[in-house]
């Protein structure tokens, strides 16, 4: 009999779930729409529907031990999301609790960044490791960060902790979806590298082979093929966006000690492109006694990340 969990990883597009054993086996996934328009009852009553689909796809061999669940935002001991949700509005005040008590199984929730950090240590590029501490930034339309200590999420006093995209890096720059400024997501995410890059088109001191029509297509990837191909334009962009997120780097390993950083997310396909900037970044702001010893590499799980992490939840955390 293999002990396995059912894993959920929500997001504001899809619900990504699996079953997955103690070895990191994804043994069945499945991707089902988020309907981000209901109400919390709602929201309840369709994980209890994509639970069922889940549970009957397990078969005889198995024995599920728990469900673990993952989403933006922030939950409490009772598994009742707090708030940090805003792209699915039904799921504030939600209790995964209750969700788990239908099919009689202990339930875990955590935030979907910390989750994948987990699985990332647990299962991906920093498994069999000695990494005492570990930060992974994901690089997508915003900039989300989790962390792991001596293989335990650090969740901190409210579980806000490992939000490095909101992380200051700009002093007075620019308004924040969270309500500050300057943050490190206005500038080193996807949508950081565009703006960045539309700024300079627009001052007009280049020549480009970067269009409009080229980030509007390919987004930040047209940015970066630009890049490859000797672009000035673009290449400034990179070293820019990337050097800020070096520096954020640098302060997090002064604070935290971090001897591992991941860098995950879809900008994570370009790593080689990025990691000079952010070691010129670590070498300027970075504690010389700990630049050479912090190992930073690309995540390995891809969006497989935070279903691992859930079943990392249960087997390992």
């Amino acid at each position: 009999m293999t002990d396995i969990v059912v894993c959920f990883d929500i997001g504001g597009t899809l619900i990504k779930g699996a079953l997955i054993d103690k070895a990191g086996n994804i043994l069945y996934k499945e991707s089902i729409e988020t309907c981000t328009s209901l109400d919390t009852k709602e929201q309840e009553a369709s994980l209890v529907k994509c639970t069922e689909i889940f549970m009957n796809k397990v078969s005889s061999d198995m024995n599920v031990i728990g469900l673990a669940m993952a989403s933006p935002g922030v939950s409490d001991k009772n598994t009742v999301l707090l708030g940090g949700c805003e792209n699915i509005e039904g799921m504030h005040g939600l209790r995964f609790s209750d969700i788990g008590d239908r099919f009689s199984l202990p339930t875990k929730h955590e935030n979907d960044a910390s989750t994948a950090a987990l699985g990332e240590v647990v299962y991906g590029a920093g498994k069999g490791s000695e990494y005492k501490s570990a930060l992974l930034i994901t690089l997508g339309t915003g900039v989300g960060g989790g962390l792991v200590f001596d293989g335990h999420i650090y969740r901190g006093s409210k579980g806000y902790a490992g939000e490095i995209g909101h992380t200051c890096v700009i002093p007075g720059g620019l308004e924040c979806n969270c309500g500050g400024y300057g943050c490190l997501e206005q500038y080193s995410s996807a949508n950081g590298y565009i703006r960045n890059a539309r700024q300079r088109m627009h001052k007009k001191l280049y020549n480009t082979i970067l269009t409009e029509e080229d980030i509007i297509r390919d987004k930040a990837k047209s940015i970066f093929d630009a890049a490859k191909k000797g672009d000035q334009l673009a290449s400034d962009t990179v070293s820019e966006c990337s050097h800020i997120l070096g520096m954020a780097i640098a302060h997090a390993m002064n604070m935290l000690d971090l001897d591992l950083v991941l860098i995950g997310g879809g900008l994570c396909k370009d790593f080689d492109m990025i990691i000079p900037h952010i070691d010129r970044a670590l070498r300027e702001y970075g504690l010389l006694l700990s630049v050479p010893l912090l190992t930073i590499k690309p995540a390995s799980l891809g969006n497989d990340a935070g279903v691992l992490g859930c079943a990392a939840l249960f087997f390992h955390a």
